[in-house]
């Protein structure tokens, strides 16, 4: 059997969204869960489409899909409750273990409660807890839908098969549609319809009127027909290819675009020490402030501005020191603050967080001690 090899990172990037010849816009991805658990680095943080049928995970608490222990494939539905018969189910993948435990994009996806369902205190390995987040579901592809995109979605059902697919031609996986390449031979194209991909092995892809080059660019997007035998090669369908022919372009039908992922909350304090309106504090103290989230490091130059309330004395000069771990502040001051005054920090509009998020403008104060 042929050795499998990962696609570059340059084609992996392209592949969520890619844009195709004559600008069509794909909006998920047709594949299969025994796919996604095999490489997971591709399909994470994607837009999929799965056929299955869910089974109870987490000890009945959540739906999810068969798979190997110690994975656990969860559903979490948009809304409702998840059909207990074989169903197509879309949504957007997340391999969990792939975020930092103080990730802020687990909220807004409601991961937390599932990582705890499921977890309980510990946190997932990389390819241990598989969340299709958003889930919504349809009937599958029709028993005699012999498409692209069928086969995609139920390769074990096509398996020996020979079947005439159509689609367009995308090289030797230029557009990042599937992610591996089978290296049968440096003639090996990938075929394209729909939100669904399958490599094509053992032909040339050249015939009457046309010769195509699997490294070309330019020549992707040209619309071929061709005749093979469905093959499952490391969890992915192969058509080993008898005929190839060029054929008239077809309109796709595509479904509208999966909803955006939920938009985050502004970034915020989550604590500072002093506390607010502490009194008594230390006049050599180091304020600290954490933020909800990673903050934009550059944004507090100019945005920070530390006073006494009601003193006309001098402010001692400090500098702002931003620790990415515990995404927080530090504010140093060169000597002891004035005993017994009241001290005013404040966040001035213009801070945001590594994603963005403004930061809104706010103000700390505490009193130090002495006097």
């Amino acid at each position: 059997m042929a050795c499998w090899r990962s696609v570059g990172v340059f084609v992996i990037g392209l592949a969520l969204l890619a844009t195709a010849t004559h600008g069509q816009t794909l909006s998920r991805m047709a594949t299969t869960v025994h796919a996604v658990t095999r490489y997971p680095v591709f399909f994470h943080d994607k837009a999929l489409a799965l056929v299955g049928t869910t089974v109870p995970v987490a000890g009945g608490a959540l739906n999810g899909f068969p798979v190997e222990a110690p994975r656990t494939f969860v559903i979490a539905p948009r809304s409702g409750e998840p059909p207990s018969r074989v169903s197509e189910f879309r949504g957007r993948l997340f391999d969990v273990g792939r975020f930092l435990s103080d990730d802020s994009r687990l909220g807004p996806l409601n991961l937390p409660p599932i990582i705890s369902s499921v977890m309980g205190d510990r946190w997932p390995a990389r390819e241990q807890l598989f969340v299709l987040t958003g889930a919504t579901w349809s009937d599958p592809p029709a028993a005699n839908d012999i498409s692209v995109r069928a086969i995609a979605l139920a390769p074990a059902a096509f398996e020996g098969r020979t079947v005439t697919l159509r689609g367009r031609f995308r090289g030797r996986n230029l557009l990042g549609d599937l992610p591996a390449w089978p290296r049968l031979s440096e003639w090996d194209f990938v075929l394209q319809s729909a939100d669904a991909a399958i490599w094509v092995l053992g032909r040339r892809p050249r015939g009457s009127g046309f010769d195509l080059s699997p490294t070309s660019r330019a020549q992707t997007g040209r619309w071929l027909e061709v005749t093979g035998r469905i093959e499952i090669r490391e969890d992915l369908p192969v058509l080993i290819a008898d005929s190839i022919r060029t054929t008239q372009a077809e309109q796709d039908v595509m479904d509208e675009p999966e909803p955006p992922t939920p938009a985050l909350p502004p970034p915020t304090v989550v604590f500072t020490a002093p506390a607010a309106g502490e009194v008594l504090v230390a006049r050599d103290a180091v304020v600290r402030v954490q933020f909800s989230r990673p903050m934009r490091e550059s944004t507090f130059a100019d945005h920070i501005r530390v006073t006494y309330s009601e003193s006309t004395m001098a402010m001692p000069p400090w500098t702002v020191t931003y620790r990415p771990g515990p995404m927080a502040i530090e504010i140093r001051f060169a000597y002891a603050l004035a005993g017994g005054v009241e001290v005013r920090v404040e966040f001035l509009d213009g801070i945001v967080s590594a994603d963005g998020g403004a930061l809104p403008a706010s103000t700390l104060r505490f009193t130090t001690a002495g006097g």
